[in-house]
């Protein structure tokens, strides 16, 4: 974890298998082939992110303009692991220097049968390949935006478009000049498809907000984003509770005004229920208990009693204990969702949620779990912003809703 934290993180490491592009050679000159495009060796540049705050400009809008280091949309180069050879991946030593992989004639590249725009960057190193796309933000937020959002009505455009500056903001925020990518393609950052990923809707939602980002004291700010709060959103510390509170990122109420009803309510995971038998949850125990608490990775025992310690300020478990024959363990904030799997291996939902358990000759005979919400709960809430989309608020509401004390600012690089 870096001084500026990844909101998005998973604490799984994706690796999936790397296949080797067929090796030909062209003029004399090492090249790789990947489906019809032929590359040559090339030189890898950095980039770098800085930015100050002045008075709008001409022809800018009623919005504050950042200017600096960073560049606009069609210029500003991102960077994107697509695979990663080494488990902390951002700062891998290359053994044998670089290939660069370039289309010709405005085609795209092709890695492990997806295709890209831009280039691919590849770095052998001793424990296997590092594979970055590196191409401009606005062709990158192509392949983000729709996989982040979905197919939405015309009546959802706002919402569309609120992740469009959702997404660029969180990018932009997480340029950086000291590694060897600025982003994973997965979760734990953005969900990056590609060009297979790119929607008409989508592409429209980028360019209506181009170069719009979201704004804390003049600077680009840490957008994280969830699919449902269930009702609140969460301040960082009720969730991630080892990462410092954020000015912006602070609870916030999704009741529909006058009404019992949230604008996320719609979501098929606004409200949902969990259940364990004995032999169930004593499983799901000794698989994962261990990872994150201090408890023996065998020899367990009996799960003797599960129960809540405390509420957060926007309504979710704080921590949770789990009494074995073995010993007391407690587990906090987002570490209870991945404690706590269905049988196929998906964390929980969220942390807002009670529970009640049942118990026969002194062992948790079964555990509901009754929860709202999925995800973090942190920052922007996707369904919410549909409901308010479909209430008529514009994305400039609806992310100074969900980003309390911001502006909505535009890059002029």
């Amino acid at each position: 974890m870096t001084s500026q934290p990844h909101w998005r993180r998973c604490t799984t490491h994706w690796r999936p298998q790397l296949r080797r592009p067929h090796l030909v050679t062209a003029l004399g000159a090492p090249s790789w082939r990947l489906g019809l495009t032929q590359i040559a060796l090339a030189v890898v540049l950095g980039a770098a992110a800085c930015v100050s705050l002045v008075s709008p400009g001409p022809g800018s809008g009623n919005v504050p303009v950042v200017r600096g280091q960073y560049k606009n949309g069609r210029d500003q180069t991102v960077r994107i692991a697509l695979a990663t050879a080494a488990r902390e991946g951002p700062n891998v030593t290359p053994d044998k220097g670089q290939l660069v992989i370039r289309p010709e004639n405005g085609s795209f590249v092709q890695w492990n049968g997806k295709t890209y725009r831009g280039e691919l960057v590849i770095t052998p190193t001793d424990s296997g390949l590092l594979v970055v796309n590196r191409l401009p933000m606005d062709d990158y937020l192509r392949g983000v935006v729709p996989l982040e959002i979905g197919n939405r009505t015309p009546a959802e455009m706002a919402a569309v478009q609120a992740q469009a500056v959702a997404a660029r903001t969180y990018a932009y925020k997480h340029l950086s000049d000291t590694k060897s990518f600025d982003m994973y393609a997965t979760v734990q950052d953005q969900v990056y498809g590609g060009v297979e990923a790119e929607k008409p809707q989508s592409d429209a939602a980028i360019t209506d907000t181009r170069d719009v980002v979201v704004l804390f004291e003049g600077q680009p700010i840490t957008t994280p984003y969830h699919s449902t709060c269930g009702g609140s959103t969460a301040a960082v510390s009720e969730v991630w509770y080892d990462q410092p509170d954020q000015p912006y990122l602070r609870p916030v109420s999704d009741r529909i005004p006058g009404t019992n009803n949230y604008y996320c309510d719609p979501s098929p995971r606004f409200s949902w229920t969990q259940s364990y038998d004995g032999p169930g949850l004593r499983a799901v125990m000794e698989k994962y208990l261990a990872n994150y608490t201090t408890a023996p990775k065998t020899n367990l025992g009996r799960i003797t009693d599960v129960r809540e310690q405390g509420r957060t300020a926007s309504g979710r478990v704080a921590a949770l204990t789990v009494q074995t024959e073995s010993g007391s363990y407690t587990l906090k904030g987002n570490d209870i969702r991945f404690v706590l799997r269905d049988p196929k291996g998906a964390i929980l939902n969220s942390t807002l949620f009670s529970l009640s358990a049942a118990s026969s000759g002194g062992e948790v005979s079964s555990l509901t779990i009754n929860g709202r919400g999925y995800g973090h709960g942190i920052g922007m809430c996707q369904w919410g912003a549909i409901g308010r989309a479909r209430a008529g608020q514009n994305y400039r509401t609806i992310l100074e809703t969900y980003y309390p004390g911001t502006t909505i600012g535009r890059i002029a690089g």
